[in-house]
């Protein structure tokens, strides 16, 4: 077998953490959208975050290297607060439903650029679409209908989120393992 078929990998992204009173305001908009459908699957607001790359497989070997670019880039402080809800996509049969950021987006958006940086200078690739800064509340049911869906994204505009804001830290590099019970994110840096 070849060696690069062999190699072992983790699963990884890179996402800013949120303050317990964010997580708090997140599952309450959760349990006033949860009386408008069953038709998705909420996340656990335990880990929720704000993902700056989805990495997926990465080989090992590569952690020491992503971290090391991760703590060469400059990440300041951002101030960031809840927004409005939203889903992906935006039109046809949803498959996500998030809660869209405002604050200091441009300075994320250049922390996104730099980290971009750092990943592809490890040799992986990044996302080329465009960045969307967001915190996933529910993935779409398999089994949800579409009327179900439609019925879900027609209620989202009604709900506003409390607008707290906070101050971002330093990005992290998590381990993301998928078990039957849902992910168990595992900060590495």
């Amino acid at each position: 077998m070849p060696e690069s078929l062999s190699e072992p990998t983790m699963r990884l992204f890179i996402a800013l953490d949120i303050p317990d009173t964010v997580r708090q305001a997140l599952r309450d908009v959760q349990m006033r959208l949860s009386m408008h459908s069953r038709a998705v699957r909420w996340s656990d607001p335990v880990g929720m975050h704000l993902t700056l790359h989805f990495l997926g497989e990465t080989p090992e070997r590569l952690v020491g290297p992503l971290l090391a670019g991760m703590r060469a880039i400059t990440a300041p402080s951002l101030r960031l607060s809840l927004d409005r809800l939203g889903c992906f996509p935006p039109t046809g049969s949803l498959r996500v439903v998030w809660v869209g950021l405002s604050g200091d987006l441009s300075a994320l958006e250049a922390l996104h650029r730099s980290l971009a940086g750092v990943i592809r200078s490890v040799g992986l690739p990044t996302d080329t679409r465009p960045f969307t800064p967001h915190i996933t509340l529910a993935r779409a049911r398999p089994v949800a209908t579409p009327a179900e869906l439609r019925a879900l994204r027609a209620a989202l505009p009604a709900i506003i989120p409390q607008p707290l804001t906070w101050q971002s830290e330093r990005p992290i590099l998590f381990r993301s393992q998928l078990t039957p019970r849902g992910a168990i994110y595992t900060p590495l840096s």
